[in-house]
């Protein structure tokens, strides 16, 4: 069956590309538009199109927008209006200035969305992997309530946290990373240089080599001669990785053996619930419904355990349920939390008691990411260890062999 490939918009009014399987042209129109789409245009799939569209992958992949560069258009667009700068005029002039590309053309479209008569939320709402559905709802009130200026300074906040962390985590996994390179280095050295040297002494001492031995030499013959097997498994494993976690089990599967990870594994909760805290306090404070809080945050959660938590807090809220009831019967949450979260809800503030448990995880993932290279140096030490002791092994186990059955 021919394929074809198409550009079209979809509800959000966002740009999708992809291909699509049809007899003729028309039928795959016709797919299209079943699926909700406004159709741009339709195409025989060839090397041509094949060509754009991994250049347009890659231009998406190399002008990725930051956290850092959301901060910093955040805290101008505040600073701008702030001052008095009517918005128009600000965007456009943010538009000019800005240095990544994708930036510069989502601020076009702004611009021109909000000359056309929309509002800046519909407007941010339109490229949802610039400004994500928390910035947009927390525009939104300001925009209601006439304070936008301290809404975007929220955001900042926020944002400027988020940033933080990452660069945290960043900061806390360049020591293991540099150890795993150089390991990596070392093993590609051994099996590439070192034991095909030793392999032909190694023979002339008997057939009957060690087992351990006779690993090392053939695990060094596979790799010299059969490499491209081994980035081909590694390009397939990465490839149905990518494919089973864009599956809704696949997505939970891997969400939920993150927060079961040793030694990280409490690290990616401590920063799910610091998230949500945060996000969730920011929501109330700025006047949002606790309903429509829950779904906006709902929609922000990057964990599918977190997500799923949410829709069933909301389920039961409607029903007439706590906050904290509902999100305690998630295995995952700690006590401490769940106390805390009841004590907010039945003194009346639940909003103080969010900001307190957001500031507890935010000192535990401080703390926790200064001692993680602590707790991973004994592991890379030990695996370290064990290669040392393995191709120690298997070059002195022979000359010991061979030494013993000469003196006997």
């Amino acid at each position: 069956m021919p394929k074809y490939y198409y550009r079209a918009r979809n509800r959000k009014g966002e740009v999708v590309e992809g291909s699509i399987e049809a007899d003729n042209l028309f039928l795959a129109r016709k797919a299209l538009v079943k699926q909700n789409l406004i159709v741009l245009g339709v195409d025989r799939f060839n090397l041509k199109i094949m060509f754009r569209m991994f250049s347009d992958a890659f231009e998406k992949f190399t002008t990725k927008i930051t956290l850092e560069e959301k901060l910093v258009f955040m805290s101008q667009l505040e600073t701008g209006i702030s001052v008095g700068i009517p918005l128009l005029q600000m965007l456009n002039l943010l538009s000019e200035e800005a240095q990544n590309k994708t930036l510069r053309h989502a601020l076009v479209s702004i611009t021109t969305d909000i000359t056309e008569g929309g509002t800046l939320h519909e407007a941010f709402a339109k490229h949802p992997a610039i400004f994500d559905p928390v910035a947009v709802g927390l525009i939104k009130t300001g925009e209601v309530t006439g304070k936008l200026e301290s809404t975007l300074n929220r955001i900042s906040t926020m944002i400027e946290q988020q940033a933080e962390n990452d660069a945290k985590v960043k900061s806390a996994l360049f020591y293991p990373k540099i150890v795993v390179v150089v390991l990596v280095v070392v093993i590609g050295v051994v099996v590439y240089f070192v034991i095909p040297k030793l392999k032909g002494f190694l023979n002339s001492l008997g057939s009957d080599l060690p087992p351990i031995t006779q690993f090392v030499v053939s695990s060094s013959d596979f790799f010299i001669h059969y490499w491209y097997l081994i980035v081909a498994g590694a390009m397939a494993i990465r490839f149905g990785y990518e494919k089973y976690a864009a599956t809704a089990k696949g997505k939970f599967q891997i969400d939920r053996l993150k927060l079961k990870l040793p030694i990280f594994g409490r690290v990616f909760l401590y920063l799910e619930l610091n998230n949500l805290c945060v996000i969730l306090e920011l929501l109330l404070d700025s006047g949002i419904p606790l309903m429509d809080s829950l779904d906006t945050l709902k929609d922000s959660q990057k964990n599918e355990l977190f997500k799923q938590a949410l829709t069933h807090c909301q389920s039961e809220i409607a029903k007439g349920g706590s906050l904290s009831i509902a999100l305690g019967s998630a295995p995952f949450f700690p006590g401490t939390f769940k106390s805390l979260l009841s004590i907010g809800e039945e003194s009346g503030r639940l909003q103080p008691v969010l900001k307190r448990i957001g500031r507890y995880y935010q000192v535990q993932i401080d703390y926790s990411l200064n001692n993680l290279a602590k707790l991973l140096e004994p592991v890379l030490l030990a695996i370290i260890f064990a290669m040392v002791a393995v191709i120690a092994l298997a070059v002195m186990l022979p000359i010991w062999k061979m030494n013993s059955a000469l003196h006997h």
